[in-house]
């Protein structure tokens, strides 16, 4: 599959050293993390790198939240890149600028409820982007253990890394946090590039 189908990411908890940990603590007990909610105007700000050591400032921010679905507008790429996600935070739909959208039928389960170390899931899907249409199958493989992430500029975070995979190829890895419900960073490994959170803001932090 192309780097564009890899690249979505997704997702995440600002916290200064030494604060408690960025998810209810009934939840932290249990190391298990609810689905979150995204409300318009939620953004989040990163730094991404290429391999080539280039660097931008790349903003994801939600600009439509329905009953089932989401919109997140990413500026920062040139042209601006919009991603549908349903609820269930399954990416259904890509679109670069103005090339026809990139879709994924039935949506991608980038995420499963609740969010676990150790789960794993599997999905086939349909990708449809003119170019390397298709059926593919990914797997999504969690980390063992809920980790304190100390790498990004925005600060120390504790997350779940999920691992996305075809077959024995890894695609990408992102570190999600539940405390402002998105990734910290992330690293695409067909396209080459890592993005880490730089600053961000959330309507439960405003």
């Amino acid at each position: 599959m192309g780097g564009r189908a890899a690249a979505a990411f997704l997702l995440a908890g600002a916290l200064a050293a030494g604060c408690a940990l960025d998810m209810p603590k009934s939840a932290a007990e249990q190391e298990i993390v609810v689905r979150p909610e995204w409300r318009v105007g939620d953004r989040w700000t990163f730094k991404r790198t290429a391999l080539t050591g280039a660097t931008s400032v790349v903003t994801h921010q939600v600009i439509a939240a329905m009953l089932d679905a989401y919109t997140i507008r990413i500026d920062g790429l040139g042209a601006p890149v919009t991603r549908q996600w349903t609820r269930d935070f399954h990416l259904a739909q890509e679109t670069f600028g103005g090339e026809p959208p990139v879709r994924y039928e039935p949506p991608a389960a980038f995420f499963t409820w609740p969010l676990k170390p150790a789960a794993t899931w599997r999905q086939e899907f349909q990708y449809t982007d003119g170019r390397n249409d298709g059926r593919y199958t990914n797997r999504w493989q969690v980390g063992e253990t809920i980790e304190a992430l100390d790498t990004v500029v925005a600060g120390r975070f504790y997350v779940l890394r999920v691992e996305r995979w075809s077959g024995t190829q890894r695609l990408a890895s992102y570190w999600y946090s539940p405390r402002i419900r998105y990734c910290v960073r992330l690293e695409d490994y067909l396209s080459g590039y890592v993005e880490e959170l730089v600053e961000y803001k959330t309507w439960s932090e405003s």
